[in-house]
């Protein structure tokens, strides 16, 4: 899955310097939210997810990911990552789901609400 996050989000950003333990780390939770019914082509949804949402995640990423107008790591590192893809597809498919397995698991509630605001309103 991180490789496939990571060749999109390389395709979107240009950016090929980011941490992948967190990567790896984020996504163990990330994917908590993906069912059984849709693990075995997640890869491919999450691809025509960003084929679908291609204009939305490039604005994103200029304003707040590597190189951006407005991208600041500290305060939303979240948009400088590869499963920030990921965070995206799942906030549209199932954001009370990400929400309540992300505040569970990972220390850090507030970069995903950032996040999430960048995504939903940033644009």
């Amino acid at each position: 899955m991180l490789d496939a996050a990571e060749r999109i989000f390389v395709s979107l950003t240009g950016a090929s310097t980011y941490d992948r333990d967190l990567s790896e780390e984020i996504l163990q939770v990330v994917l908590k939210c993906v069912s059984v019914d849709e693990q075995g082509g997640y890869v491919r949804r999450l691809e025509a997810f960003a084929e679908t949402s291609r204009e939305r995640l490039v604005k994103l990423y200029s304003r707040y990911g590597p190189g951006g107008a407005f991208a600041d790591e500290s305060h939303c590192y979240l948009t400088h990552q590869p499963e920030s893809v990921v965070i995206c597809e799942r906030l549209d498919t199932v954001p009370m789901w990400l929400d309540g397995v992300w505040n569970d698991e990972i220390d850090a509630e507030l970069v995903l609400d950032r996040f999430a605001k960048y995504w939903r309103f940033g644009l």
